[in-house]
C-alpha cells in the first residue's frame, strides 16, 4: 500500500464474511472484548465474524496502521473490513475480523519451557518482518501523521500533543530526542525543573544513531491473541504504531514489564534486539513524564 486510504474506508463486498453491521447493532452488543479503557474506549464482537474497536477516543489511524501492515508484509493482523466516523454518536469505527482465541497474557503462564520458546521464535519472526518494512526515513506517525504514544501525548491518552514540534513528525533523530526532551518540559511540576534543561544534551548523545522502523509501540501480551485454530500469533492494538527508533519497541515493552510476576522477560531478548543503554533513559524519563 503505497498511498494512504481514502476514509471512510469499505473492504469490497466480494471480501467480507457477511454484512457489515449497522451503528446500531454495534452500539447494542452486550459482549465485550476488552475491559482496558472501557470508559472512553469500546471492543465489542458483533455477531459470528466481527469485532469492532469504537468510542470517541477512538482514532482510525489505528485502522490504517493496520492496512498499511497487511498490505506489505504477512505479520498477522485482524483483517480490517471499514474504518468510519459516525457523526449521530460522534464515534470513531473500526471494524475488523474477530480472532477466536485467548490473548499471551492469559496463556502465558500455563505454557511449558518448550512452548514459550517457540512463542518467542515465532514472535521474533514477525517483529523483524515488521521492521524490515522500507521506511521513510521520518519518525512519527503512518503517512506523516502524529505520533500517538505516550511518550509524546500532553496527558497519560494517546491525542497527540498539541504542540507540533513535539507531535511531529520529526525528520531526524535528533529531532526526535530533543521532541522527547520538549514534552517533558511542558509536564514537569515547577519544582522539579532544576534537573530539565541538563537532560536535553544528555538525549542528544544517547538517543543516536538509530534508524527509522515500523513499531508497534504497545506490546503487552494482551495484546497478542494466540488463535484456537492454528495457535498462530495474531497482533491487535496498532494505535501508537508509526516510524519510530529502532530502540524503541524494545525499551517501550521493557519499561512496561514490571506489572508482571511471570518469566515473560527472560524471553525478550528471544524477541527483540537489547538496548540496555537506551532502557535505562527511558525508563527514567518515562517515570518522569509520570511523576514529575
Amino acid at each position: 500500500m503505497d498511498s494512504r486510504p481514502t476514509l471512510p474506508y469499505f473492504a469490497p463486498a466480494n471480501l467480507l464474511p457477511a454484512p457489515l453491521p449497522t451503528v446500531a447493532e454495534i452500539l447494542a452488543s452486550t459482549e465485550r472484548l476488552s475491559n482496558r479503557f472501557a470508559r472512553v474506549v469500546h471492543v465489542a464482537r458483533v455477531g459470528q465474524h466481527f469485532a469492532v474497536k469504537f468510542g470517541r477516543y477512538v482514532h482510525l489511524q489505528e485502522g490504517e496502521n493496520m492496512l498499511f501492515v497487511r498490505s506489505c508484509t504477512s505479520v498477522p493482523v485482524p483483517t480490517v473490513y471499514a474504518l468510519f466516523h459516525d457523526e449521530t454518536s460522534k464515534s470513531n469505527f473500526i471494524v475488523m475480523e474477530y480472532i477466536p482465541g485467548k490473548t499471551l497474557g492469559q496463556l502465558w503462564s500455563g505454557l511449558s519451557t518448550l512452548e514459550k520458546t517457540a512463542v518467542a521464535s515465532q514472535l521474533r519472526q514477525n517483529l523483524d518482518e515488521l521492521r524490515r518494512i522500507p521506511s521513510p526515513g521520518y519518525y512519527g506517525g503512518i503517512w506523516r501523521q502524529p505520533t500517538r504514544e505516550f511518550t509524546f501525548a500532553d496527558d497519560s491518552t494517546v491525542r497527540p500533543h498539541p504542540d507540533e514540534t513535539i507531535s511531529g513528525p520529526q525528520e531526524t533523530e535528533e529531532q526526535w530526542a530533543d521532541a522527547m526532551w520538549r514534552c517533558l518540559d511542558t509536564r514537569v511540576k515547577p519544582e522539579n525543573q532544576s534537573t530539565v534543561p541538563m537532560l536535553r544534551s544528555l538525549y542528544q548523545i544517547i538517543f543516536k544513531g538509530h534508524k527509522s522502523v515500523f513499531t508497534h509501540a504497545d506490546l503487552f501480551l494482551d495484546n497478542i491473541i494466540i488463535r484456537e485454530d492454528t495457535k498462530s500469533a495474531v497482533f491487535i492494538d496498532w494505535e501508537r504504531s508509526g516510524w519510530y527508533p529502532s530502540f524503541w519497541e524494545y525499551c517501550l515493552l521493557m519499561t512496561c514489564i514490571d506489572c508482571r510476576e511471570d518469566d515473560w522477560w527472560k524471553y525478550v531478548p528471544s524477541v527483540l534486539d537489547q538496548y540496555v543503554a537506551e532502557l535505562g533513559w527511558m525508563r527514567t524519563h518515562r517515570e518522569a513524564l509520570l511523576w514529575y
